[in-house]
């Protein structure tokens, strides 16, 4: 309702109020989109798998993993053991002269090269889901490619920063994603990024000491917080491509939630691929939420 005071300076001409109104909204609404960050510093838009800050998850199905984590059940990431001295000379690595010397026939195996030779499936693609149950990826386990000393350095940066980040702001920042968009700023870009989609929180914890190996194990479990789509990613999607990220609920699962993506993103953007990657990392959400 307009106020009298507010008739009689519209009857003079005078729209002050409207224009104090609008000045209000675009400067709450300048504010607001302060908060959104769209830009390729956006790690929720822009991630790169480099050296430090995140564990890949191989030789993991996706549905089954996501199922396990939701029902609450602790999981352990486990590394690739490190050669035994009789399977470097056995694989070629080492030999022995005649005169008993050890001779180096060439560089120490990194964990990938030694997973390929133990037949592990090394590929950060994670394999299809079946509909029967699989035992093999239905354990207590979540596989990496690492050794054991590398993975416990990793974890224990990773579980550091994620506790700091909760003690400073309240808020969890450690995420396990599923699935990685990978798409372009315009056609013309040959400039690869990619964006995580379906994030579950978790907190990692440490747990026993490997006596044999030296070094302690950690474990992750679920927090029991909302289960939310890329916000940052749906936002740069629906703000330059006005394409729709699909949203996600309590009963959806990584595969169906690809199949959506692939449905109503890709066939639109033939260019884009969705990868089939997992992997522990931080993600801040806060001023996304606050947005």
């Amino acid at each position: 309702l307009t106020t009298e005071s507010e008739k009689v300076m519209k009857e003079q001409g005078n729209d002050k109020p409207q224009l104090n109104k609008n000045f209000a909204f675009d400067s709450l609404q300048a504010i607001r989109n302060r908060l959104l960050d769209l830009t390729g510093r956006n790690r929720l838009l822009n991630f790169k798998h480099g050296r430090t800050g995140f564990i890949r998850v191989i030789d993991e199905m996706p549905d089954q993993l996501v199922e396990n984590i939701l029902n609450d059940e602790e999981f352990t990431f486990i590394p690739i053991d490190e050669p035994l001295y009789e399977e470097l000379i056995e694989h070629g690595y080492i030999k022995i002269d005649t005169d008993g010397q050890e001779i180096e026939l060439k560089p120490y195996p990194s964990a990938k090269e030694w997973a390929k030779i133990k037949g592990f499936n090394t590929d950060y693609e994670l394999p299809l889901s079946t509909d029967s149950q699989d035992t093999k990826h239905n354990d207590t386990n979540i596989q990496t490619l690492l050794y054991p000393a590398d993975l416990e350095a990793k974890l224990r940066a990773i579980r550091s920063k994620a506790n700091t980040a909760i003690e400073e702001t309240g808020t969890n920042i450690l995420y396990i994603a599923f699935g990685f968009l990978e798409w372009f700023e315009d056609e013309n870009s040959d400039v690869i990024r990619q964006a995580p989609l379906f994030l579950i929180p978790v907190k990692v914890e440490k747990a026993t000491l490997n006596k044999t190996l030296g070094t302690y194990t950690y474990t992750i479990q679920y927090t029991s917080e909302d289960i939310i789509p890329n916000l940052s990613l749906q936002e740069k999607l629906r703000h330059d491509f006005h394409l729709s990220l699909p949203d996600i609920n309590e009963d959806t699962l990584p595969e169906k939630y690809f199949k959506t993506v692939e449905s109503q993103i890709l066939r639109r953007k033939p260019k884009w691929k969705l990868k089939r990657f997992a992997t522990l990392a931080m993600f801040d959400f806060g001023k996304l939420l606050m947005y």
